[in-house]
Order: structure tokens, then sequence, then C-alpha cells
């Protein structure tokens, strides 16, 4: 075992990387796949200490090789931590996230990130089985849904964020960068959504307290609620509409490719999801703060009294309980003076009204100039001539 530890094994990461020359004399670093999953297979053989410790510097290596400019070594290192994600148990997927996150954070790289995310997905969903759950708080334990939070946050960076700014400004050269091309964040929430247990109701205190980032105790409330976030604001642009009608699209097509989705749990979900912006926040006294605009003043119908009337009451002790006569204002009508008496007389006034505004006026009943400088125009075109 020493020789094992202290020999054979750093020898062996040596060879994770291989380094050469390009034609432009630049050296350029590519990931040795076929090293990298034997060494993590003869990892898997350690004790579980061991390994633990042996396992965060070998995805580091990995992930380090998704930051080359060269989209085959990027290729080569997707696909070994495709694989790496699915011979490890899924308790270590937190891991391979957070260095996903912490290697690649800015420009091209958030590209890369999500198509490493989509491509670790698609590795797992070939061959991850939803687990039977017997009771609420087995919810804790499930691994994949505890790496939910974590993967929509670099799925609505892909897709909200700093890289969907960076693609949608027109002088960047996306053909440099292929992962630029097109995304996939969105088959990744499908995925996602097929995959989660659907458990809406669950609401267990214990799965509170293991999962902070889930508010409602549920995967499938962490993948819709920041998505219905983003409708709430009131400045929220069209783009912003569209991405986020896309994305429901896709998880709505994975829930319903999800075994354990049935209708006592996707009813009451869809109408719980829906009904606040139908019908809005079922507040009671929503409707007596929107009829709280005449500042202070109550709606009482117009009257006016006689002055008779007046008088009595003035003379009238205050325990009176006589109603005073009132008489209500007089309500304004047009004027029906001019009016067609029948529809036949308004069309034909109509017509009569249109003849006589395409009729030409000249000659005899041309209109006459007026004023004392009438004549002006014409006495000094007959003097120059």
């Amino acid at each position: 075992w020493r020789s094992l530890k202290n020999r054979i094994i750093p020898k062996v990461e040596s060879f994770l990387i291989k380094e050469k020359t390009d034609k432009s004399g630049a050296t350029v670093k590519s990931l040795r796949s076929s090293v990298t999953l034997a060494l993590m297979k003869l990892f898997q053989k350690f004790p579980l200490k061991i390994f633990e410790e042996k396992l965060p510097k070998l995805i580091t290596v990995v992930c380090g090789a998704l930051r080359n400019k060269e989209s085959n070594e990027r290729d080569i290192a997707k696909d070994t931590l495709s694989k790496m994600a699915v011979s490890l148990d899924l308790k270590y997927l937190p891991l391979i996230l957070s260095e996903l996150s912490v290697a690649l954070y800015e420009g091209y790289k958030l590209h890369v990130r999500s198509a490493a995310l989509h491509s670790i997905l698609v590795a797992l969903s070939k061959k991850y089985q939803q687990p039977a759950v017997q009771s609420d708080d087995e919810i804790a334990s499930l691994p994949f849904e505890r790496c939910v939070p974590a993967m929509l946050d670099i799925i609505h960076q892909d897709i909200f964020g700093k890289a969907s700014e960076i693609k949608e400004v027109q002088h960047v050269q996306k053909r440099l960068i292929k992962e630029a091309m097109g995304s996939k964040s969105q088959d990744s929430l499908e995925i996602i959504a097929r995959n989660i247990l659907f458990r809406p109701s669950v609401i267990a205190v214990s799965v509170k307290e293991t999962l902070p980032g889930l508010p409602h105790a549920s995967a499938v409330h962490a993948l819709i609620t920041p998505l219905l976030e983003r409708l709430r604001d009131p400045e929220v642009s069209p783009s912003t509409i569209r991405k986020v009608k896309e994305c429901l699209q896709r998880i709505t097509v994975g829930l319903s490719n999800n075994p354990t989705a049935n209708y006592d749990e996707l009813l009451p979900f869809v109408f719980a999801t829906v009904s606040p912006f139908v019908y809005g926040r079922m507040n009671p006294n929503t409707d007596e703060d929107n009829l709280d605009d005449s500042d202070g003043e109550e709606d009482v119908p117009i009257e006016v009294s006689k002055s008779g009337a007046r008088e009595a009451s003035k003379s009238k002790p205050e325990g009176s309980t006589t109603a005073t006569s009132s008489v209500a204002v007089a309500t304004w009508n047009p004027s029906s003076l001019g009016a067609a008496e029948s529809k036949r007389a308004a069309l034909i006034a109509k017509k009569k009204a249109k003849h006589d505004l395409h009729k030409v006026i000249d000659g005899v009943s041309a209109p006459k100039f007026t004023g004392s400088s009438r004549n002006s125009s014409l006495q000094s075109s007959s003097s120059k001539t």
C-alpha cells in the first residue's frame, strides 16, 4: 500500500494531462480520458475515506480541461465528466456541480458550463431510476432532489443571466465557441422535470432543514417558483416572458413523462400555480383598499332641498326623526332639435351632406371676395401689363 500510495498513484496522476505543441508553437494541454477513468475505477476500490480524498482532485483536473479553447478537447472533457458522473454515486453529484461553477465562471466558459451540465444530465437520465419512497421524510435523502437548486442556478444564469446577454450581442463571434450556438438549458429543464420525484404536497420539517434551497420542501416547487417570480416583476421584458414560456413548456413535457406524476398530485398543483395569476391574490381587504379613492368622503346621492323644507327643518327640534322632503337634481339630456325623425330621414340627410361636400361651386355661385382690399391683386396685375 505504501508503494502504491507514494509511487504508483502519483506517477499515474502525472499522465492525466498530455502536453503537445501546435503548428504555431504554443503548448496545448489535453486530457487523457482513458487514464482518468481508469484511475477513478482504481480509487473506487480503496477505502471510502481515501476515495473521498482523491476524488476532488480528479474532478478538478477534468473541469480544468473544459477551459481549453479547442472544441475537440472540450468534447473529450465533457464526455469524461459524464462517464464519471454515471460511475459515481449520486451523492457526489453536488461536488461535480460545485467544481463546474468554480472552474467555469466567466466569458465563453459560461456556455461550456451549461453544455457540460446538459451532457451530465443526458448520461444520468439513461441509467437513473427513481427510488421507491415509503415516507415523506425519505425525500430528504434523495440525492438528485438535493442537486436541483445547484443545477437550476447554472441553467438560469445561462438563460436569463450574463451568458444570455453575451449570446444576444450581435458582434460576438459565436462560431468560435460551439457551445454558444443555441442553448441546451431548456433540454436540461426537461430532463430534470422527467426525473424528479413529483410530490408537491409533501411538507416535512426534516426536508426544509436539509434542503434550504427548496423553499416549499419539494423539487418541483424549486423548478417552477423561480420562473413564476420573474413573471411577477412589473417591469418584465417581452424577451423574458418568451423565455419563461419556453422553459415552462419544456418542464410540462418533462412532467408529462414523469412516472411519479399522478392526477392526485398534479391537478391541485396546477390549480395552486395558475390561480394567483387568474384570480389575483385572494385578499378580502383588496376591494376596500381600491375603493378608498374619495379622500374620506362618502358617496351620497346629490339632493337639493326645497327652501320651505330647509326652513322647516331648522325650526324642528334635533330629536325629530321626520325626514325632510328633497328634490333630485334634474338630469341633462342633449337637445333633439334638428335630429332626424326616422332612420330613412337620417340616411337622406347623410347622402345630401356627402353630395354637398363634393359639389363644385363656380361661376355666379362662386364665393365673393370681401373687404377693402378685394380688388388690389387685380389692379396690381393690370398695371404690370
